[in-house]
């Protein structure tokens, strides 16, 4: 797999990943539940011990799994596994085919740096209508973005969008509880706005979409996220 600025390290294909059951307890307690994995993996009635046995394939320095999410006008979401022996972590990376240009979303792990989606362009992605290439599962691409998203607005049944595709993705009874555990407390999330030159941004300090944060992203680069990240694929 190709992904501007990663020529020199080495990318793989992590879409087969998708189909085991112990990648998406594995995914979400590295991105979502580090400090209590046990939500998760209570929830997907599965041991610690698998996870951090997968955890372990996940993150070999020789190979860095990207799971790819087409969206509008060739834009792509790859979400990176960054597998540095002294630097590991989580990417949520936006480029386009056509461009050698590419916009850093949000950071999980070392050096922290989200949100980068708010909850209606979380849902636009996941389901993008004829999904163009890459992940193509609505449910799939929701838990993928899931932790590189951010926003003290969600709708009334947010918890049960969340909850719907945990249970796609394998979780058991306790689907419920992991959803309202991972929704929990949104009012220490930030709020997002809409600027005059059109761009989408929000407040948190940490975020690459807050144009006066430490990693604030230059306008062109907030406004060509928000285009690829409309809700409306005609915008």
């Amino acid at each position: 797999m190709k992904i501007p600025g990663y020529e020199d390290f080495p990318l793989i294909d992590g879409s087969a990943s998708l189909a085991d059951p112990i990648f998406w307890p594995t995914y979400l307690c590295d991105t979502l539940a580090s400090s209590d994995p046990s939500v998760v993996t209570t929830a997907f009635e599965v041991d610690e011990s698998a996870c951090l046995s997968y955890f372990s394939f996940l993150t070999d320095a020789d190979r860095w799994p990207v799971f790819r999410l087409g969206l509008r006008d060739g834009h792509e979401i790859d979400v990176v596994y960054r597998n540095l022996p002294d630097d590991m972590g989580t990417e949520y990376i936006l480029c386009r085919s056509s461009n050698p240009h590419r916009i850093d979303l949000a950071n999980v792990g070392g050096h922290e740096f989200r949100p980068g989606l708010s909850w209606p362009e979380l849902i636009a992605a996941a389901n993008w209508p004829d999904a163009p290439f890459g992940v193509t599962v609505p449910q799939q691409r929701l838990l993928l973005l899931l932790p590189a998203f951010g926003d003290a607005d969600l709708p009334a049944d947010a918890t049960a969008i969340v909850e719907s595709a945990l249970r796609d993705c394998g979780g058991g009874p306790g689907s419920r509880e992991l959803a309202e555990w991972l929704l929990r407390d949104p009012e220490g999330w930030p709020q997002w706005r809409r600027q005059s030159q059109g761009a989408l941004v929000c407040d948190d300090r940490y975020s690459r979409r807050n144009p006066d944060g430490p990693a604030g992203h230059v306008l062109a680069d907030l406004l060509e996220i928000s285009l690829a990240l409309s809700v409306e694929p005609g915008l």
